[in-house]
């Protein structure tokens, strides 16, 4: 019983396992904020995009030119 109890106060899996998940929750938070942050803006550039994309294509009258 006093080997495994050392054993296991000598492992130092648990730890880098706990460092690791941290880090994980870290950087999806931050990617969520990111995608929070810029998503809006990113959604109205791709439909403008597409907008332009279809009045080039039907021939109708595309704005800024």
């Amino acid at each position: 019983m006093i080997r495994e109890l050392k054993q296991f106060w000598q492992d130092e899996s648990g730890p880098e396992l706990v460092e690791w998940a941290v880090v994980t929750i870290i950087l999806l938070v931050a990617a969520v904020l990111a995608y929070r942050t810029i998503g809006n803006e990113l959604k109205e550039t791709l439909k403008s995009i597409a907008d332009w994309i279809t009045c080039v294509r039907t021939g109708g009258g595309c704005p800024g030119g």
